[in-house]
């Protein structure tokens, strides 16, 4: 488990800035021994601050698997709530090389360890886990959490217990299509109704662009969304609920990721053969990049910057990692799809805030954060989709997720959240998915 101190982090870079600023030369071996000392003070520090069992403030509130938008946006929302003598804020990752055989064994080992009386966490399995690790007294008061004003699909997202509510979303991302505006307008098609005109679409682009859809198919927590997005997309939430199912009875220590893609997509009734068998049909046209399971997220925005992706596949977070020149060349539709809206559960992965123990701090923090001045601030800093349905948000991007999750029901939380893999666990199922894409 990756874990590091939020505040040591800033202050670091603040001291450095300051002593550069200041006229500290690098030749003055005085000052060079003293900045090497000071360095090891730091260092000292710093592994005081990950391994200490006590943490700074009474309180610690754990930013689980957040980016670095995320993480500074919610802190932000933290501070003006608590102090660092009453709240520390610790950042923690799921670690590739974990000893543990499942995630959310991992997750539990690292939140009880922490000793944290609050934790942001994306929806899904390690959010249910937080939630059923709370202690007595820790749930919260729905009538100070604004879940009047939410969109019904959010309102979906908050969890209740028995004596009030035990988890909260506070924003949410969106899995999303992208496709150049040019190559649209050229290929004088009125729009993209579905999965058809994808394909449709990327055919008259070729002309242009040896292959013109892609997607970052390295990043196996991206692969599976885009994997789940597609199954609900084209066969349906049931499905979708199928291939989790089938993952997580097979997952643990005896986890083979070979069998468990056999059981995904070997026959036309298994849950991910339909997906599977769309993308394979793009890849043997040449109309899938033959190297999107090697492709990194920055390759995808290298591609994008030299006009040589015209349809992409990703999540909102990763549309707010595009120099804005660059996307504002393309326009972001939703995972198309024959079934009704009602009947349609996006994959919007939701940040959620879950108190584990009774803490006037966490509650106040929670209550903070889902105002319509927090929710408007979180959602201009990370350009995600508020929870709110009447707040403002940065732009037509954060608009349309918010739009298009309120007119379904509440969405899924992803493949890749939903299921009980560890990080190397879902590296090698989206091996052996992309194996039988490219075969």
């Amino acid at each position: 488990m990756k874990k590091k101190n939020f505040e040591n982090q800033k202050r670091e870079r603040n001291t450095k800035r300051k002593q550069e600023e200041s006229g500290v030369k690098k030749n003055s071996r005085a000052k060079k021994a003293a900045f090497i000392a000071a360095g090891v003070l730091v260092a000292a520090a710093a592994a005081f601050s990950v391994y200490r069992a006590v943490p700074k403030g009474p309180s610690t509130v754990v930013l689980y698997d957040l980016n670095e938008r995320e993480e500074a946006a919610i802190s932000d929302s933290i501070r003006k709530v608590a102090d660092e003598k009453s709240v520390s804020i610790v950042s923690l990752k799921s670690d590739a090389k974990t000893e543990e055989k499942t995630a959310d064994k991992e997750f539990e080992k690292a939140l009880k360890k922490s000793g944290a009386s609050l934790v942001f966490v994306k929806s899904g399995l390690k959010a249910e886990k937080a939630a059923s690790m709370a202690k007595d007294g820790s749930e919260l008061d729905d009538a100070k959490l604004n879940i009047g004003e939410m969109t019904t699909s959010m309102k979906g997202a908050v969890k209740a217990g028995k004596e009030g509510v035990k988890a909260v979303p506070v924003i949410f991302d969106n899995m999303e299509i992208d496709i150049e505006i040019t190559a649209l307008k050229n290929s004088g098609m009125a729009g993209i109704a579905g999965w058809d005109d994808i394909e449709k679409l990327a055919v008259f682009q070729k002309r242009y662009v040896e292959n013109p859809i892609v997607f970052a198919g390295k990043d196996a927590e991206l692969a599976l969304d885009v994997f789940g997005a597609l199954t609900e997309a084209m066969s349906g939430v049931d499905e979708y609920k199928n291939a989790v199912e089938i993952v997580n009875s097979h997952s643990g220590a005896d986890f083979n990721a070979a069998r468990v893609a056999r059981l995904l997509t070997e026959k036309s009734d298994y849950p991910l053969y339909k997906s599977i068998l769309y993308l394979s049909k793009l890849y043997k046209q040449g109309l899938l990049h033959p190297n999107t399971f090697n492709l990194e997220k920055n390759d995808v925005k290298a591609f994008a910057k030299a006009r040589i992706a015209s349809i992409i596949f990703m999540s909102l977070n990763d549309h707010r990692a595009f120099e804005p020149k660059v996307i504002s060349r393309f326009t972001s539709i939703y995972f198309p799809s024959e079934f009704s809206g009602d009947r349609r559960k996006f994959t919007s992965p939701v940040t959620c805030a879950v108190p584990l123990k009774k803490d006037k701090a966490a509650k106040s923090i929670v209550e903070s954060i889902v105002t319509a001045e927090e929710q408007e601030r979180l959602s201009f800093a990370t350009g995600l989709a508020p929870v709110l349905a009447r707040c403002r948000t940065p732009d037509l991007q954060s608009s349309d997720a918010r739009h298009w999750v309120a007119s379904t029901d509440t969405p899924l939380s992803g493949l890749s959240a939903d299921t009980n893999l560890t990080k190397a666990q879902r590296a090698q199922l989206v091996n052996e998915l992309a194996a039988i894409v490219t075969r």
